[in-house]
């Protein structure tokens, strides 16, 4: 009775407002929390550490817009393309092979790798940076999908050690230049390395052909990819590479 007595000294038109207030809460989730719902009631319905929804489902990821920063997959590595990559976007100075002929042996003696690698001696890396990087900024990225790497896709003394060990062995009818990969890899860091300019660096496809550096015998790796006749300059003792 007090009940209706105390409804009864309220304005129709407030009491409405009242009603329909309530009626909203009830329908809407939208608004709990005007109607005195706590912080943790609004959450956001993803939680990315989970992965999973607060509700119980599982989070597309097309909805959630996770991205962890690397590099974004890109085409399956292939020699075929990457040579085709490289050999458009780098060109004249920036020219990584003298031939596609000379690309695809290199490359046959590279890790293949995985899309999106882009910091890894892998045709995958070179590959990547052969494409857009390349295309838009041939003189920071041509050497980097070059066959040595630039120090970009891996360091040098790997493209270098993998290349010269397996183009020169016994196996394949020429001079092992080094006893064991170790021995290579000691060697070549005590190469010096000249950037490309004035001094004959850099390690474009014609040379150096002399010199007592690592670019020297980066230039006879690839006579020993093609024909396994560059084999003893890429020694220690090399003939070519020491004056």
């Amino acid at each position: 009775m007090r009940r209706h007595l105390f409804f009864s000294k309220w304005p129709l038109a407030t009491f409405s407002v009242v009603i329909g207030a309530l009626g909203a809460c009830g329908a809407a989730s939208a608004a709990l929390v005007a109607c005195g719902s706590t912080a943790a009631d609004s959450r956001d319905p993803f939680t990315e550490e989970a992965g999973v929804r607060i509700d119980g489902g599982l989070v597309d990821p097309a909805e959630a817009g996770i991205y962890d920063g690397g590099a974004p997959p890109g085409p399956e590595p292939s020699c075929a393309k990457y040579c085709d990559l490289v050999m458009e976007s780098c060109t004249d100075q920036h020219a990584q092979y003298a031939s596609r002929k000379e690309c695809l042996e290199l490359c046959a003696r590279l890790p293949e790798g995985h899309a999106g690698d882009n910091e890894t001696n892998t045709v995958a890396c070179r590959q990547y940076y052969a494409g857009s990087p390349a295309r838009t900024n041939a003189g920071d990225y041509c050497l980097g999908a070059g066959p040595f790497g630039g120090g970009v896709c891996g360091d040098r003394c790997t493209a270098f050690c993998g290349l010269a060990l397996g183009a020169c062995s016994p196996e394949a009818g020429a001079p092992a230049p080094y006893g064991s990969y170790a021995d290579c890899q000691a060697s070549c860091q005590g190469y010096s390395y000249r950037d490309g300019g004035a001094d004959g660096g850099g390690e474009p496809p014609d040379g150096p052909k002399s010199g007592d550096t690592l670019n020297c015998r980066l230039y006879y790796v690839r006579s020993a990819v093609h024909d396994g006749k560059g084999c003893v300059d890429i020694a220690p003792d090399s003939g070519a590479c020491r004056n």
